[in-house]
């Protein structure tokens, strides 16, 4: 009655012996008696001796679950045994149990008649009561619960389901009692079975759960992780209590403790594999979630779902967060308690790669060969650098990538940053600083992702966050936002593959589902995904911007190309850029059709918008936060690119690197190009949607050429409805310009002039890129003709057009702003050439336009207003030149169409006449723009005008006629005598004596072919002094 009516909450277990000494086998053996086998090893081990039998047992009992247990004798092991199994089995116990329990075994057992069983199978439950009677309850249960479990012969239906696979499995020898096995051996054969879970039979594995799920809440229940971690409890959990699973809890916050022995991390491993296919194990988990479970995870509609063998226990963790995101949806949402439960156990997967084996398994070659090097001792460091290893270099067996992929999409790392310690340990800084506003733990993934933009993080985290992305690329369920905004888009669009993400049976290659919605983004009408999806869906494939191992669709399209054009891997690779040199340049093989057209889609994402650049926009972001800032946040215009490309002659590194190789691309195909498309796209498919031979026209140099042709040559361009708009006018210009600014946007020029820009104009020589093609013009002399070819097609442009003249509208901005601001296109260098000499214009200026100048009078074809005048009179007068220079007659051909113009100025149009009249003014002015007689009178000038200025030169000559000593200089001389005769103005002298006497006499008189001065010499004639005598005397 003493023990009866005394508090059994806690008791030990030589105190639950005692207690039962007074109940049960008023006639059993005296065990401390003489007769008993048990008697001599208690005297041994148990000084003091003992008043019943029952204290033998208690004592006995501790000393062999001790650390060295002793050596007890077979016979005395059997007189134990037979004493447990009475015990067990006499009905005194149920009674006792009955008078204890009280109520709650009618509560939980009615009409059992193994109440014993039924009890401790419902233990737990009467342990969360909470009431004064199940407290007690509890305690004598738990107590009875040691002494059952204490031997597995006494668990129930152990030896009949179990023993077969004793033996097949290896893990011991059971024989009919007790008596020849220790506790401890007992306890290694159960662990042996539990640590083969995936190889025991279905009959085995069920009482075997059911014997773990009875330890749940006590450590000390489950005998092979009690013997193997005792000693580490005292160390590394002392001050936990025994009860409601704490103590499993703490072992398992302290299994990378590099205290913690060997055997007890065996041990914690085994049980943590227990619990992720039997979610009973964990006692944390069936008292905090179990009712939600039930609830909402455990019917016939989600049942059928749960694999055997693979991590039962996540998916019914996967299922509780699906609830918990539904709360908003008119759903019973789940505990915050249980949550917290939800994410130590997938923090406790994501940590140890052997609590998935099959991981382990396929992966053993990978572990061996890439991650050697980590510990395994170091939480999350195994799977997270497969990871790491399959996000950087893709380069995991296809078995392990597999099952690797499979693995992160079930246990959702993404949904929870806390879940990888890698992730916490690397980007815990910024998640602090910069995050720790977010909403959830996806918000606080964006924000990281999003903070690359913003600020330099270390390289470590940067890793880790490239290792995130590559696998919320290869499922849309890893990504809350996009699948929330696309799910009806994926379910319409992408169908069968959104079957088989949520039925978790998606084919590789993965991420199916956002590359079917990626190609749909380009479509028309009904075929196209939503507005609500398109900025999310732009945002996740920025982020596979980064690399191509991060798209799916890129990799599949793009395998055999990756193989033969880009192999290998090394910390600066960049695929991305290795398959766009081959989509771009003319020397290099093209790509596969596949493969291009998968390019051509990620090129107009960024033609569409350059943030959708997400190597350009982390490569650029100091620039971009500098001078760019105001275009970041809305750029429906593209002023973005174009603020970043006006800053390029500052840039540098990878950032000018990924601008240029932009703006390549934009080269390729016209489409790449937002704005020239949207200001040209009409008149490109009016006018140049193919070439002469029927191919469609796509490169956008091509495009320009062509649509330039169309302005110059056909007129009705400008009248037909279908004209080339004033937009795409302007945008052409600008196009042009920009070309004309920067030599990588003109590959062909770069390719025709590579030998020139190694030697007389070196490109590391010149600050200024633009001095370049300056230094070309200059040395034209010493040009390939491949480059000289391109040089000249250049000068060709930027004569008809000296608004792309970008040398000349840098030097001469001034004079352009102070006099020729409203010129025309076509007649800024006629304004600037009238304006030359006056105030304003700079020395820079005046040299540019000296420079371009010589070039109009060496080539008619640069003097745009002279071609345009002339064309017809070339054709007429100097027919026969043309073919001599073409049949190589000619060597030099600077300046002989001019002369042949100027030698027919009698004959040709009024039209061609004003503009050679034009041309003689200006050699008048300088006479090195006239080539044929500054080549042809160079030495004469030397000797005989050497001190004279340029505009004095030619009055020099002609002055001095008679002491030319070279032919050709005399004829060229008595050609410029010929002309003067022809008009007075160019006659400095003359003019100048005459300029009053020519306004007043012959002032209606049309300038040209002598006619002012056959009217002064009229009025000459006709009165000596009808001119003053200054006039007279010239």
């Amino acid at each position: 009655h003493y023990f009866i009516q005394s508090n059994l909450r806690g008791m030990d277990l030589s105190s639950l012996v005692l207690f039962l000494s007074h109940l049960v086998l008023a006639n059993a053996v005296r065990l401390y008696e003489k007769e008993s086998a048990c008697a001599e090893v208690y005297n041994q081990l148990c000084p003091g001796g003992a008043t019943n039998e029952f204290s033998v047992v208690g004592c006995l009992l501790r000393e062999m679950q001790s650390t060295n247990p002793p050596d007890i004798p077979k016979d005395c092991q059997q007189e134990l045994w037979n004493f447990k199994t009475k015990v067990l089995t006499e009905d005194v116990y149920a009674n006792q149990m009955k008078k204890r329990c009280g109520d709650l075994v009618k509560t939980h057992c009615s009409g059992r008649t193994d109440s014993m069983v039924c009890m401790l199978d419902n233990r737990q439950s009467i342990t969360a009561d909470g009431s004064p009677e199940a407290s007690g309850c509890r305690g004598f249960l738990t107590n009875i619960a040691a002494l059952v479990f204490s031997d597995y012969h006494l668990v129930i239906g152990f030896l009949k389901a179990c023993s077969a696979d004793v033996k097949s499995l290896s893990c011991g020898v059971i024989t009919d009692t007790s008596v020849d096995e220790s506790v401890s051996s007992q306890a290694e054969v159960m662990s042996c079975l539990e640590g083969k879970m995936s190889e025991v039979s279905k009959e085995c594995k069920a009482v075997l759960q059911v014997k773990e799920e009875q330890a749940a809440d006590t450590f000390k229940l489950d005998k092979a992780l009690f013997y193997a971690c005792r000693e580490d409890r005292e160390v590394l959990c002392s001050d936990t209590p025994d009860d409601a699973g704490a103590v499993y809890d703490c072992l398992y916050r302290v299994k990378f403790d590099k205290r913690l022995s060997g055997k007890c991390r065996k041990e914690v491993v085994r049980r943590q594999l227990l619990l992720l296919d039997d979610y009973k194990i964990d006692y944390g988990l069936k008292v905090s979630c179990g009712d939600e479970l039930v609830t909402h995870c455990l019917d016939s509609k989600t049942t059928h779902k749960l694999e055997e063998g693979f991590m039962r226990t996540v998916l019914l963790l996967n299922c509780l967060s699906e609830v918990d995101e539904e709360q908003n949806k008119n759903r019973v949402g789940v505990s915050d308690k249980c949550m917290q439960r939800v994410e130590k156990v997938k923090t406790m997967i994501m940590g140890d790669i052997e609590l998935t084996p099959i991981l382990g398994m396929t992966c053993h070659n990978d572990v061996q060969k890439k991650c050697a090097d980590v510990s395994t001792q170091e939480e999350g460091a195994v799977i997270n650098c497969l990871m790491n290893i399959q996000a950087t270099e893709g380069a995991l067996e296809p078995n392990c990538a597999k099952t690797l992929e499979e693995f992160v999409i079930l246990v959702d790392p993404v949904s929870d940053v806390t879940l990888n310690h890698a992730l916490m340990q690397n980007c815990g800084q910024y998640i602090d600083k910069y995050c720790a506003a977010e909403g959830d733990e996806r918000g606080v993934m964006e924000c990281l992702i999003d903070l690359e933009f913003e600020v330099e993080i270390k390289e470590s985290c940067h890793l880790q966050l490239l290792s995130y992305k590559y696998f919320m690329s290869r499922s849309i369920k890893l990504d809350k936002p996009l699948m929330v905004a696309c799910q009806a888009d994926a379910h319409r669009l992408c169908e069968n593959m959104m079957n088989e993400v949520m039925e978790r049976k998606e084919q590789r290659p993965m991420g199916g589902v956002i590359s079917c919605l990626y190609h749909h983004l380009f479509m028309e009408a009904d075929m196209r995904v939503s507005d609500q999806c398109i900025p999310e869906l732009k945002r996740t494939i920025i982020a596979q911007g980064e690399s191509v191992n991060l798209s799916p669709s890129v990799v599949s399209a793009c395998a055999e190309d990756l193989v033969r054009y880009c192999p290998g891997f090394h910390a600066d690779k960049d695929d991305y850029g290795c398959l766009q040199s081959h989509m771009i340049s003319d020397d290099k093989e093209t790509l596969t059709p596949d493969c291009e057209k998968e390019m051509d889609y990620h090129a107009q994402l960024v033609a569409a918008d350059v943030r959708n650049d997400y190597r350009l926009m982390r490569a650029c972001k100091d620039v971009i936060h500098s001078s760019c800032y105001d275009h970041l946040k809305a750029d429906e215009h593209g002023e973005l690119l174009g603020c970043i490309v006006l800053q390029k002659p500052k840039l540098k590194g990878s950032c000018l690197k990924h601008v240029t190789d932009l703006q390549l691309i934009s080269l390729h195909d016209f489409k790449f190009n937002k704005e020239f498309v949207d200001a040209c796209n009409g008149a490109v498919q009016t006018h140049c949607k193919m070439d002469t031979y029927g191919v469609p026209i796509k490169k956008k140099q091509d495009v320009m050429y062509c649509l330039r042709e169309q302005l110059q040559g056909d007129p009705s361009v400008e009248s037909n409805p279908s004209k080339i708009s004033q937009e795409c006018k302007s945008q052409l210009r600008l196009e042009f310009l920009k070309q004309m600014k920067d030599l990588d946007l003109d590959p062909q020029l770069k390719k025709s002039c590579s030998a020139e820009f190694q030697g007389i104009c070196r490109l590391d020589t010149f600050r200024d890129k633009l001095q370049v093609m300056e230094c070309l013009r200059k040395n034209e002399e010493q040009l390939s003709p491949e480059c000289k070819k391109k040089v000249f097609v250049r000068e060709v442009q930027q004569a008809e057009d000296p608004g792309i003249d970008a040398y000349l509208q840098k030097t001469c901005s001034n004079a352009i702003k102070l006099y020729c601001s409203e010129s025309e296109e076509g007649e800024l260098m006629s304004c600037l050439e009238a304006n030359l000499h006056k105030s304003g214009v700079s020395s820079a200026c005046k040299s540019t336009l000296k420079a371009r100048m010589r070039k109009e009078h060496s080539n008619y074809k640069l003097n745009n207003e002279l071609r345009q005048a002339c064309k017809e009179d070339v054709k007429s007068y100097c027919g026969s030149v043309l073919q001599d220079i073409k049949d190589g007659k000619i060597q030099d051909a600077r300046g002989v169409v001019i002369s042949c113009l100027k030698d027919n100025i009698d004959l040709i149009s009024v039209e061609c006449e004003q503009q050679i009249t034009v041309i003689l003014e200006q050699e008048v002015e300088d006479y090195e723009l006239d080539p044929v007689l500054t080549k042809r009178c160079e030495n004469d000038i030397e000797r005989i005008c050497g001190d004279q200025p340029n505009d004095k030169v030619e009055a020099c000559l002609r002055d001095h006629i008679t002491d030319i000593t070279s032919e050709d200089c005399t004829k060229q001389v008595i050609r410029l005598i010929t002309e003067t005769h022809g008009d007075v103005h160019l006659d400095p002298v003359l003019m100048t004596a005459c300029q009053r006497d020519i306004s007043y006499l012959c002032g209606r008189m049309r300038p040209g072919r002598g006619n002012v001065i056959a009217c002064l010499q009229g009025h000459d004639q006709q009165d000596k002094t009808s001119l003053s005598p200054t006039c007279s005397k010239m």
